[in-house]
């Protein structure tokens, strides 16, 4: 089978609907101007626009202000944009979907940094007309999960016919939350209010600990946990008492477990096996294979090769696992991804979640090797920031 894959990154220049300029300070700021930013916005599918941009490093940063118009000179007029979003006090906020624009309209964007003396730099400016009666994709955004040395997995899963999934929600700390921090104002700009199922892979605090803040702040249907029945630490009973206090359907999610997420995918869990409690924490991760038409995605958790990889590869032959992304297992550690699951999966892509200040040295060295010499392309939130992956179940885009 035969599949047309197009591959965008946000700092090249691409044909059609991404546009980007090269980053840099400008010679010509004002002194006392914060450093500007340089913008790229791009249609993820429908009617939705992806913005990122380059951060702002400054000491005395403020905040990032997306301004929109429907005409052209936000820098010279202000006052006749919108400011869709206004971002203060987070310098790695640098993405933001824009879910309100109509499709068929052209729009132009532009992005403002503030610092704390009330001085302003203005990124470049860009424009975009949303085309017409756009197919329905099934989009997963790996959301970048860092922040000091927190690292951590999540994803949000958008189906064709308007479902949403989180698989994962980053880590947590006593002054900030993935969940609270990245994932919430995520949604927030997609214009979901509600999540129809939420998945905590397993027990550690990297995975689940972001996911209690949405549970505090958006209605969830649905959670899927592995189950575990052993020690845990504090954040795992935090979790679990949330998820009750929520209201949401409690779900433990076992081998063999169909999952009814949208009518257009199939989606199978393929481990643990029931009841966890003892052994490799990570080894109780659940692993989700999902496929939509000819393209399909392989979510592992923190699935280790000793136990976890093995025991999976033991129960399944080579065909159910198959996936054309496969999301890296243990954030890119060498005791994941061995070779032997890279010939069973055989990806076209891997998408490694993992912070860019993570203290593990995450990815390793020896599992970067083994994807480049399978010439597997890798994109990591450490170096690429949150990143979408968006099909129509023939092609593929990455951006």
């Amino acid at each position: 089978m035969h599949f047309r894959y197009t591959v965008y990154a946000v700092y090249v220049v691409a044909v059609g609907l991404l546009l980007v300029l090269s980053c840099g300070d400008s010679p010509l700021d004002s002194p006392g101007n914060p450093s500007s930013s340089f913008l790229a916005i791009q249609l993820q599918s429908d009617s939705l626009v992806y913005s990122s941009w380059t951060q702002c490093s400054d000491a005395d940063f403020d905040a990032y202000i997306l301004w929109r118009s429907q005409s052209a000179g936000i820098e010279a007029d202000p006052s006749q944009a919108e400011a869709l979003k206004i971002f203060a006090d987070d310098p790695l906020q640098l993405t933001w979907i824009d879910s309100t624009a109509v499709p068929g309209e052209t729009y132009w964007y532009a992005l403002e940094t503030r610092n704390t003396s009330e001085f302003s730099a203005w990124s470049n400016e860009l424009s975009l007309t949303l085309p017409l009666n756009e197919p329905d994709n099934l989009t997963v955004f790996f959301i970048d999960p860092s922040h000091g040395s927190l690292s951590g997995d999540a994803m949000l899963i958008c189906t064709p016919n308007g479902f949403n999934y989180l698989i994962d929600g980053g880590d947590r700390r006593s002054d900030w939350s993935c969940g609270r921090d990245r994932i919430v104002p995520l949604l927030d700009s997609l214009g979901i209010t509600h999540l129809d199922g939420i998945v905590g892979t397993h027990p550690h605090s990297d995975h689940i600990g972001g996911l209690i803040a949405v549970l505090e702040e958006i209605p969830v249907d649905k959670v899927w946990d592995c189950g575990w029945v052993g020690d845990a630490s504090g954040t795992y009973e935090d979790f679990l008492n949330e998820i009750q206090a929520s209201g949401a359907e409690y779900i433990e999610g076992n081998r063999g477990m169909i999952l009814d997420w949208d009518p257009d995918l199939q989606v199978k869990i393929l481990h643990p096996e029931p009841n966890p409690g003892s052994g490799n924490m990570n080894n109780a991760s659940i692993v989700i294979h999902l496929e939509f038409e000819e393209v399909s995605f392989l979510f592992t958790g923190d699935l280790e090769t000793d136990e976890g990889e093995t025991d999976v590869l033991a129960y399944y032959q080579p065909e159910d696992l198959r996936a054309d992304i496969l999301k890296v297992g243990h954030h890119g550690s060498s005791d994941a991804t061995s070779y032997t699951w890279l010939d069973a999966v055989q990806p076209s892509y891997a998408a490694i979640e993992v912070g860019s200040g993570n203290s593990y040295g995450h990815p390793h060295s020896e599992l970067l090797y083994r994807l480049d010499s399978r010439g597997i392309p890798v994109y990591r939130t450490d170096q690429d920031g949150t990143f979408v992956i968006t099909t129509d179940g023939t092609d593929i885009t990455v951006f």
